[in-house]
């Protein structure tokens, strides 16, 4: 099957499409025939993204919504499920910035959490109960991380709140796959966005850094994390449930080996070594 027939015709909801990886995965949806709904804060910027070309102004859609907010979300939503019929969810939206713990207030945690973890809760419950009670299928992509398994000093709301949409895919995935509902995870590593990557990187030179520690020589970009989002969210996925894709050019297993770092020795250390061996 190709792409483009594989959501021609099909309706999803994005959230965070106002910017960023959320903006990107509307547009290539509407441009592969599919009509996109979303829920944000900022109308400015959803407006934005339904002005981006012919094809996101006749099939994206928009409502100004909290996701904190179950009965906002539940409001919008209803009207959504009741009159279309949906065919799957990308949960994206997003907040997050680096700082040491210790600095952080009560309201630091909370604004982060409400967000990642009981917005996307708020959102996935809706729709899920709409499918449930309409005996629809449908499919859940939701945006994690890699340190959703690990964790990670500096952002510690976000790996908390990562961490339990990691638990909720999987246990979801569970619960409603018998009744046609799968739900999968992407886990992406550094990734220059728009908005999220000026509030993570302090400086170009930790850029550089990141970049060189990949296994990859490189950051990734937004069509590397699209593409393997639509992949799960298609029916060429059908059979894939409860899984969680890493993509980060092999950078959480660079780190995770013992010796992975002596990549950075020179030639003239490995030939030391080689000679050495030779002579026991």
């Amino acid at each position: 099957m190709g792409v483009e027939s594989e959501f021609k015709g099909k309706s999803y909801i994005v959230t965070g499409a106002g910017s960023g990886l959320g903006r990107d995965l509307a547009l290539n949806l509407c441009n592969l025939g599919a009509s996109v709904y979303s829920i944000g804060r900022r109308e400015e910027q959803l407006r934005e993204t339904q002005n981006l070309n012919e094809n996101t102004k006749k099939s994206f859609n928009y409502t100004v919504c909290d996701i904190r907010d179950y009965h906002e979300v539940d409001l919008y939503l209803n009207g959504i499920m009741e009159n279309n019929i949906i065919d799957g969810l990308i949960n994206n939206a997003a907040g997050n910035f680096i700082a040491r713990t210790q600095d952080l207030s009560i309201n630091a945690f909370k604004s982060v959490i409400d967000i990642v973890l009981l917005g996307s809760i708020n959102v996935m419950l809706n729709i899920g109960k709409s499918w449930i009670k309409q005996g629809k299928k449908g499919s859940i992509v939701n945006i994690l991380t890699t340190y959703a398994d690990t964790g990670s000093a500096y952002v510690v709301p976000s790996a908390a709140a990562k961490g339990g949409m990691r638990a909720i895919t999987r246990s979801l995935a569970v619960e409603w796959g018998h009744k046609g509902i799968r739900v999968n995870g992407v886990a992406p590593g550094p990734f220059k966005t728009e908005g999220a990557w000026n509030n993570l990187m302090p400086s170009e030179d930790v850029e550089t850094f990141m970049a060189g520690r990949n296994p990859m020589g490189r950051l990734g970009t937004v069509k590397d994390m699209v593409n393997a989002i639509l992949f799960l969210l298609g029916d060429n996925a059908s059979f894939i449930n409860g899984e969680i894709i890493t993509v980060d050019g092999g950078e959480w297993l660079e780190g995770a080996g013992e010796f992975n770092q002596i990549r950075q020795m020179g030639d003239d250390i490995w030939e030391m070594m080689k000679t050495r061996r030779k002579k026991e």
